[in-house]
């Protein structure tokens, strides 16, 4: 992972920038209005969006510890398969990607609309159609026929080159919102937040609280893009626990952007008489509080800013839509041709193309489409939090060893709040007379979405069943094995000595049902078992009273002479697969195949072990690591002996998990201190 950050070049204020840039976009520009209309006042809009970071801030911190933790392409999607496996993680990354593929569209429409504001001779002569109470010139759909196909060559040269273009194009909105709150700021008068609530013809609340509360209906869609970050960090690299830490601090920093806009705007301008103005609102109104020369430079500036601010959530959502569906294309949730990465940039070309065509329909749709896609989208966003959050707490629990850069403040109990607020919010967008009722017609889209994916997620099983869910999951976090292990002074001698060869045990054989110790692999061939695979059921360096069943698929390792022989020797069936141990334990350039790591341990004299028989030493007993060879005197010795006793100064070359390793070095230095 580090030679990728190298390679790459990405950092924590690229993946602010994604991450930002994503999320606030053009909303405050263009939406400002509608959310002060909605909820009853600028004060109310203001207050929930505040409110929203008591909602939002506990989902990005689950979001902060699970992708340092996973950091792989996916994004909720990964963590779902990781904690619940493959029915839970289709719901979660269909909603996800649902939602993210329904804002490229929206980008795609409402950037050829204030272009048109810019540049008249767009809407020149008459329109070729009208959809939904929208007018489509042909000057839109070739502009944004355009940008579509730029963005699209700029995210298939990679997550880096994406961000650099994020980067300038996120300066440029943030300066715009600056500008817009200093001289809203200036023409502010109390007077003009009155009355502070005012019940919206055809809403659902009725006072200060219920109109902030509506707030919550749109703002995962106005909040969403954090998951743009996760969905970067495996094609770009960078430091796991700063990029979580980013997930957090762009979230606060959005809510907050989007409060003292609405705060400084409401109050320039009496804000029953704003609500009414056309879109882009916020550069209409300088016009209005600011005449002559200076209110149209304000004006221009503002409109560039949300140009800027469509191409940044554009950019953004382009990228993480492609990610989500390659990581579902993965583990065959979707159909594996998705996977397929550019040769040369390593992107996903095929999962691009999707998000190219969604850019593509966006300006032959029109605006009159936006209310329900916007709202359709938030469903998909909180469900997909939701899940999330749970998945938090199921890998604290099934997976507590797995190395975390960054825990979330408040542990567990943190995730079971955002997991049932995220909850609660989800079942009250279907309810009608809810403040944030989500509509008829945003419901029908949802449920037709999720439909869709559950036709594709059964059309997909037989190509789920070709592969276990092991061997599904090496697939989407194969990415993982450079950052999680160390490469120790004895890798190269892996590469030329030592093979790992896997086969299934066949439905005729005679050896079917017995231990590991009965069969005297170990002792006899010299080949020892290092994983079996069972089903969903992954036996790491099995002990000797396991047995061995028809249908198990063994990966058993040691010297390649003995390896071969042993292929000769036993029936494991006209189907085998052999590999080097360094591929195997991923320090090659395939991908990891198993979770194991390894270490190089000096015997200095103090160790439990010290003077004992390999088979008597505890390593394998207690520590359940496996000793692949011993460094004596200049000399190696591969595969030692069982009664080989280890001396001082050896270099024990030990193969386990993580923790198990962790435990031995313990161990050692335990018996150290109480001597």
């Amino acid at each position: 992972m580090k030679d990728v950050q190298k390679k790459s070049g990405v950092g924590a204020i690229d993946f602010f920038c994604i991450g930002f840039g994503a999320i606030v976009g053009v909303g405050w520009a263009v939406s400002i209005n509608n959310w002060m209309n909605s909820s009853g006042g600028p004060l109310p809009a203001a207050a929930g969006y505040i409110a929203a970071l008591v909602m939002m801030i506990p989902i990005a911190l689950c979001y902060c510890e699970l992708c340092s933790m996973l950091p792989v392409s996916g994004g909720g999607m990964a963590y779902a398969f990781r904690a619940y496996g493959d029915n839970v993680s289709f719901v979660s990354g269909w909603a996800a990607f649902g939602a993210f593929i329904t804002i490229i569209p929206w980008e795609a429409i409402y950037v050829v609309d204030i272009l048109s504001i810019l540049i008249p001779q767009l809407k020149a002569g008459e329109p070729l159609y009208h959809l939904a109470g929208s007018d489509i010139y042909l000057g839109h759909i070739l502009v944004g026929t355009a940008i579509s196909i730029i963005l699209y060559l700029i995210n298939r040269k990679g997550v880096a080159s994406s961000a650099t273009l994020q980067k300038f194009l996120c300066l440029a909105l943030v300066g715009a919102g600056v500008l817009a709150m200093i001289f809203a700021g200036i023409k502010m008068d109390v007077a003009n937040f009155e009355p502070m609530y005012a019940h919206p013809k055809g809403a659902f609340h009725h006072s200060f609280f219920g109109g902030m509360l509506s707030i919550l209906a749109s703002a995962p869609f106005f909040l969403a893009g954090f998951e743009t970050i996760p969905q970067g960090i495996e094609s770009a690299g960078g430091n796991p626990k700063s990029v979580g830490k980013t997930v957090v601090f762009t979230v606060l920093l959005s809510c907050m952007f989007y409060a003292l806009l609405l705060v400084t705007i409401g109050g320039a301008y009496p804000w029953q008489k704003f609500i009414g103005f056309s879109s882009p609102s916020a550069a209409n109104l300088f016009k209005v509080v600011y005449k002559g020369p200076l209110g149209m430079t304000l004006y221009v500036l503002i409109l560039s800013g949300a140009i800027c601010g469509l191409l940044t959530t554009w950019n953004g959502f382009m990228m993480a839509s492609s990610q989500i569906l390659m990581a579902m294309s993965r583990v065959s949730i979707v159909p594996n041709v998705l996977a397929k990465q550019h040769p040369k940039y390593k992107t996903p070309i095929n999962a691009l193309r999707i998000s190219l065509i969604a850019s593509l329909i966006g300006p032959f749709l029109g605006l009159g489409l936006i209310d329900s896609l916007t709202t359709f989208s938030a469903a998909g966003y909180v469900l997909s939090w939701t899940i999330t959050a749970f998945c938090l707490i199921r890998l604290r629990k099934t997976e507590p060893n797995l190395e975390r850069p960054y825990k979330i403040p408040g542990g567990v109990a943190t995730a079971w709040f955002s997991g049932i607020v995220m909850l609660a919010v989800f079942v009250l967008l279907f309810i009608p007379g809810q403040p944030v009722y989500m509509g008829y017609k945003a419901i029908v889209l949802f449920a037709c979405w999720m439909l869709i994916g559950v036709v594709l997620f059964v059309l997909d099983y037989r190509q789920r069943q070709k592969y276990s869910k092991l061997k599904r999951a090496s697939f989407l976090f194969a990415s993982m094995a450079s950052s999680s292990i160390q490469m120790p002074g004895f890798v190269d001698e892996m590469e030329d000595n030592y093979r790992v060869i896997s086969f299934v045990i066949p439905k005729d054989t005679d050896y079917a049902g017995q231990t590991l110790m009965e069969l005297e692999w170990g002792k006899t061939q010299s080949i020892f078992i290092v994983k079996i695979e069972r089903g969903t059921e992954m036996l790491m360096l099995p002990n000797g009273n396991t047995k061995v069943m028809v249908g198990d698929r063994v990966f058993a390792m040691g010297l390649e002479k003995m390896v071969r022989r042993f292929t000769v020797r036993w029936d494991i069936g006209g189907k085998y697969t052999m590999t080097t141990m360094k591929d195997f334990m991923g320090f090659g350039e395939t991908e990891k195949q198993s979770p194991l790591a390894c270490m190089e341990l000096t015997v200095h004299g103090d160790e439990p072990y010290v003077g004992k028989p390999l088979k008597f030493s505890g390593i394998q007993s207690e520590a359940h690591c496996m000793l692949i060879g011993i460094e004596r005197d200049g000399d190696f010795v591969m595969m030692p002996d069982a009664n080989m006793e280890i001396r001082v100064n050896d270099i024990l070359w030990v193969v386990g998990t993580d923790a198990d390793l962790q435990f031995l070095a313990e161990m050692s230095e335990h018996n150290k201190d109480e001597k």
